[in-house]
This record gives structure tokens, C-alpha cells and sequence, in this order.
């Protein structure tokens, strides 16, 4: 009797230990997301860094900082955003 009540102890310990908490569950996630995130912001800022996308940007094509202020009319900018809602760009 006793063999069997050890080795089912035993089975029962296994179990246990096999089972993961939510707590530790969750954390792994979190680091597994973030792992995620850091490499697949790598590769975009390997990606900007390539000859390719800097061919196309020249000195001369960047604007003038700061921007001119430009007084808006506020009922052409509202009809504007109105057609554009509407037309299903917006």
C-alpha cells in the first residue's frame, strides 16, 4: 500500500510542476510581445537605412522650417472635410 500511495504522490508532483501560474504565463507573454516588438522595429530601421530609401530624399526636396502660417477659412475646410466624409476618403 504504501509503494503505490509514493508513487502516486510522485504522479501528482509531476503534474504540479508541469502546470505554469497565470502570473508566470503572463509574464512570458509580455517578454515574448516585447522580444517581438524590439525586432520588428530592427528591421524597419535597417530598412530606412538602406540606399534605396535615401536616393530619394535630396536636400532640396525637404520644405522650409518652420512652415508659413496660412489663415484657413473655416467654411471651405468644412466643406472640404464634409465631401471628403462623404466620398469615403475621410
Amino acid at each position: 500500500m504504501e509503494k503505490k500511495e509514493m508513487e502516486q504522490g510522485s504522479q501528482d508532483m509531476l503534474k504540479l510542476s508541469k502546470e505554469i501560474s497565470r502570473k508566470s504565463f503572463l509574464k512570458g507573454m509580455g517578454k515574448t510581445i516585447a522580444g517581438f516588438t524590439v525586432l520588428g522595429g530592427v528591421g524597419t530601421v535597417l530598412a530606412g537605412c538602406s540606399a534605396d530609401a535615401a536616393a530619394g530624399v535630396t536636400a532640396s526636396a525637404a520644405p522650409a522650417w518652420p512652415f508659413e502660417y496660412e489663415k484657413i477659412d473655416a467654411d471651405k475646410a468644412a466643406q472640404r472635410a464634409y465631401d471628403s466624409y462623404k466620398s469615403g476618403r475621410g
